[in-house]
């Protein structure tokens, strides 16, 4: 079996084993574990099951400044790969002035060409900040949060061209043989959404079921990212036939329950903690807490492996390799 049928098992909800992995790390974890392991291509060997590439690109303002394809200008002296927002584009609750991107086709099929030559594994095309991120990046979070009550057509005409740009993207890489498009876009807090039900119930989730709706009518499959406490989303998602949800957070979600009820629609991935247990634990604990997660949430399929976060900085090299050697000696 290869790790791309592995994944299609899983995702059809039928049993498999070994179960799926995918080791995610932000950029400086990569880096710094080629230096522990001496080994330069130490992703490449991991044995993950997932191939990823990320529709972004960056033009370097200073040695600390870059400004992505939106007019985002990001300061990465903070650690993360993406660092803090330095400037918003937008201004005032209007568009006047400001251009939507194209999307960049060079840069799409550079991408997607690559990922087809991936193997064995399991493709998936990453549209990241796909929404609301995309949107408080352009105008700010606080200024976003009270557009919502005070500005809303302004709101939904920025969603809507923000849609209609992923859309775009996902017009091009649907023309290859990829499994998947990967939307991200946070949405969650530790307790509870960051703009509330009723908010996302009106704004997000028409936009949402549209990309969803165009992305699995072409046959691909969609897998969705939202950090923190999204309980209150997983009917819509359910409804929305949503097939991968990340990142499963085992602070936030009671695991047992979940896998329970939402389980047989959909395919979790993640799981295995980056806020208490990668960074805190012993190589041992995590090995055995990864056990009965995966034991909980591997039962009849539906599940990939894999940190609940991109690992960052505190976690330890050897929990790193903790968490890899019980993927691979499962």
């Amino acid at each position: 079996m290869t790790k791309r049928e592995a994944v299609l098992k899983t995702l059809s909800h039928t049993s498999v084993h070994p179960v799926p992995y995918y080791l995610d790390m932000t950029d400086e974890v990569h880096e710094r574990m080629i230096r522990f392991t001496g080994d330069d291509h130490f992703f490449e060997h991991s044995g993950s099951y997932l191939a990823q590439e990320r529709n972004e690109s960056f033009t370097a303002l200073s040695d600390s400044m870059f400004k992505d394809m939106f007019s985002v200008v990001w300061d990465k002296r903070f650690e993360g790969d993406f660092g803090v927002v330095a400037e918003y584009p937008i201004k005032e609750p209007s568009l006047d002035g400001y251009v939507f991107p194209q999307p960049d086709e060079t840069l799409i099929h550079e991408k997607c060409r690559r990922l087809v030559n991936q193997g064995d594994k399991f493709t998936m095309y990453i549209i990241g900040f796909s929404l609301f991120e995309r949107a408080w990046t352009l105008y700010s979070m606080e200024e976003l949060l009270c557009a919502f009550m005070t500005d809303t057509d302004f709101v939904n005409t920025m969603l809507d061209r923000i849609t209609d740009y992923n859309l775009a993207v996902a017009e091009i890489v649907c023309q290859y043989p990829i499994d998947c498009i990967f939307f991200g876009d946070d949405w969650g807090q530790q307790q509870g959404l960051i703009m509330g039900y009723p908010i996302w119930k009106e704004f997000i989730y028409p936009r949402l079921k549209r990309m969803y709706d165009f992305v699995q009518s072409r046959g691909k499959y969609v897998a969705q990212h939202s950090c923190g406490d999204c309980r209150q989303l997983f009917p819509d998602l359910v409804d929305m036939k949503l097939d991968i949800y990340n990142t499963f957070q085992p602070e936030v979600y009671d695991i047992v329950d979940f896998k329970e009820r939402f389980g047989r629609h959909i395919t979790f991935f993640g799981g295995i903690s980056t806020q208490k247990l990668l960074p805190y634990a012993a190589p041992a604990e995590i090995k055995k807490e990864m056990r009965r997660i995966t034991d909980i949430l591997s039962r009849d399929g539906g599940y990939i492996i894999a940190p609940t976060h991109a690992m960052p900085a505190d976690i330890p090299n050897e929990n790193v390799q903790a968490f890899l050697e019980f993927c691979r000696e499962q």
